[in-house]
């Protein structure tokens, strides 16, 4: 088997170990600084939407007590109003009177609070008296809720009479009946500043929105006029919707044509509103994404800084290592004598660097030591043993080359004990050569007088198989003759039973005779009685009555005798019927015996037939075994002649055998 030589290009480095410790380093610190960055962007977004939102909550919830308060101060001046004694008729019966202190308080009160109107309305909400501009009738649904709650209510829209207000009512009670409504229009001045003094970023805003959603107050007054909603403000955000027109307080973020939008709000107790506060998170990007490219540039710089040193260090370890490499590419190509360049780091590179120097060493010392071993062996001297002590798992080395030897040893020794052996063996062969070629000319003439009786015994199975035919003939003809012997004798046998039958009949016939002579004989002897009573004129009736008496007698005795030959030939039926059965029992015996014999017929043709097959295909074999005869004999021929070759090859075998020098334990 050859030896595969390894490609000496092969062993030569692909690539620099130096460079794939930076390159690996380096893929490796910037996939963690990428990762790094996406978390902390991502992070960042987070905190800062957290934060923004925690930050807005408090805002929007201060705010709507801010506007809470302004909303109460309203309230209070309401109150004042609805509480004025100047409200109440009291005792005073001078309607006129009356009527004029209500106006002097509308008119005084709508001038020092800012209102646009205030009017007193009936409790069916119809206008009673009040400033100019008051409209004729309340709101339905404003006015259904005054009445509801009976104290302070605020409508819950702004719009009044093309203008931005806040609508509030008060009941006018008079001995703790309500008997009027006061409701006035403050400005809308009170709310927008509380919504104009939020300012966040720069693009931030706050606005106030009912329970319907219609915005009632924004700093763009338009949007509050023209009734918009807070859909159309956050962009048919429906989990904003829900939350703010059920008056919750809280935060989200939602987007309005693809700008993220942060919101807090919180409702105004008192009210039916909420005040929203919103921010564009564009406002708060650039302070974000600031931090994030610090946070980048710094990386980097570290970054940079860890390259350099993962190159230092590459470097110190790449050098030592590529020494050592090629150190080993020449002890792959089988040079054991360059000299190792001892490093001098303290670590495992020192180490590496020594072992292999002593590894070297041990192996020239083993293969010197496997070498002279061999050297004696191929001299022909099996007593050769290694003188090295082998260590660790050389020591298999060592083993190796002892169980060699002694398989040597063993190989060689069994090889002289096998050309003895041989060379018995081939006179042995000689002489059997001899006998096998003698049986096999007996064998030759033995098949041959064998396919001769072959040959006979056919002959002789085929007159048998046509004897058997001709007996099978017979026997169906004496089948057949029992057959109708079988018919006729159970025609017999019917005929007899019917004589039987008959002869029955005839004896009851007798019997009637002989009963029929019986009476008539009794009659016979009552006539001669009664004809010897009669005397002479009866005695012509008494010869009468005796022949009538002899012929009685005749009649009996012949009827006893039909009787008896009856008997008799009943008897005579009952054994002929007996003998008929025996017959045609004989018969089906004889038939069945027949049906035997062709039964037996058959198979001896069949056997027959087989026997003929089975010679037919005995003479093929006996003709196979012939030719095979033939051929043992062409062979023991040639094998007469090998068996001097095999003679003369055996003891060249052991002349070989002699020139090895075995070990005294395998002479032995």
């Amino acid at each position: 088997m050859a030896t595969k030589v390894a490609n000496p290009h092969s062993r030569k480095a692909r690539g620099s170990l130096n460079r794939r410790i930076l390159r690996n380093t380096t893929l490796n610190i910037l996939l963690l600084v990428v990762i790094s960055c996406v978390i902390m962007a991502f992070s960042m977004q987070s905190l800062s939407n957290s934060i923004l939102l925690d930050s807005l909550q408090p805002m929007a919830r201060q705010s709507a007590k801010t506007m809470e308060a302004n909303i109460h101060m309203l309230a209070d001046r309401m109150m004042a109003i609805a509480g004025n004694p100047l409200m109440n008729s009291g005792s005073d019966t001078d309607e006129q009177a009356v009527f004029q202190n209500r106006q002097e308080l509308l008119t005084e009160a709508a001038e020092t609070y800012e209102l646009y109107t205030i009017a007193l309305y009936d409790l069916d909400g119809r206008l009673v008296q009040g400033i100019d501009g008051a409209p004729e009738s309340l709101d339905s649904s404003f006015f259904a809720l005054l009445r509801e709650t009976n104290n302070l209510t605020t409508h819950s829209s702004t719009i009044f009479q093309g203008n931005l207000g806040i609508t509030m009512g008060m009941p006018v009670k008079e001995n703790g009946e309500t008997t009027l409504y006061v409701v006035g229009v403050y400005k809308y001045d009170t709310l927008n500043d509380v919504i104009s003094n939020i300012n966040l970023g720069k693009h931030g805003m706050a606005y106030v929105v009912n329970r319907e959603g219609n915005v009632i107050g924004h700093p763009d007054k338009s949007l509050a006029l023209s009734e918009h909603t807070l859909a159309q403000l956050t962009g048919q955000n429906q989990d904003s919707l829900s939350r703010v027109t059920t008056g919750e307080t809280g935060a989200t973020e939602f987007r309005i044509d693809k700008e993220a939008i942060l919101a807090a709000f919180s409702p105004v107790r008192g009210t039916q509103w909420s005040l929203i506060i919103q921010i564009p998170k564009s406002d708060y990007n650039h302070l974000i994404n600031g931090a994030m490219a610090a946070a980048i540039l710094a990386t980097l710089a570290v970054l940079a800084v860890s390259i350099l040193l993962v190159l230092s260090l590459s470097r110190s370890i790449s050098l030592p290592v590529k020494k050592v490499t090629s150190r080993m590419v020449a002890l792959s190509d089988g040079d054991l004598h360059t000299d190792i360049v001892s490093v001098r780091s303290g670590d495992e590179l020192e180490l590496l660097t020594r072992t292999l120097g002593e590894t070297i060493e041990s192996v020239n010392h083993y293969i010197s030591d496997i070498q002279q071993v061999l050297t004696q062996v191929a001299a022909g001297n099996l007593q050769a043993e290694p003188h090295v002590d082998y260590k660790g798992d050389f020591a298999l080395i060592r083993t190796s080359l002892g169980t060699i030897i002694r398989s040597l040893n063993e190989t060689i020794s069994g090889f002289g004990a096998a050309a003895s052996r041989l060379a018995h063996m081939a006179d042995d062969l000689n002489e059997q050569s001899g006998q096998l070629y003698q049986a096999s000319m007996e064998q030759n003439q033995s098949a041959e007088a064998l396919v001769h009786e072959v040959s006979n015994v056919k002959d002789r199975l085929a007159s048998v198989t046509e004897s058997s035919g001709q007996t099978r003939a017979k026997t169906e003809e004496i089948a057949r003759c029992v057959q109708d012997a079988n018919s006729r004798m159970t025609s017999l046998s019917g005929a007899m039973d019917d004589i039987s039958a008959k002869a029955q009949e005839i004896t009851k016939i007798a019997k009637d005779i002989e009963d029929i002579a019986f009476q008539t004989n009794i009659l016979a002897i009552n006539a001669s009685v009664e004809a010897a009573r009669a005397g002479s004129s009866g005695k012509g009736f008494a010869v009468v009555a005796n022949e009538v008496k002899q012929l009685a007698s005749r009649s009996a005795e012949a009827a006893q005798s039909a009787t008896a030959m009856i008997g008799s030939t009943r008897a005579i039926i009952r054994t002929g019927v007996e003998l008929t059965a025996d017959t045609a029992g004989s018969l089906l015996a004889i038939s069945s015996v027949s049906d035997q014999i062709n039964s037996i017929s058959d198979r001896l043709v069949e056997a027959v037939q087989g026997q003929e097959s089975a010679l037919t295909i005995m003479e093929e074999r006996i003709q196979t075994i012939s030719a095979i005869a033939d051929r043992n004999l062409q062979n023991s021929g040639g094998t007469e002649q090998s068996s001097g070759r095999l003679a003369k090859e055996a003891e060249a075998l052991q002349s070989q055998v002699k020139k090895f020098i075995l070990k005294e334990e395998h002479l032995r």
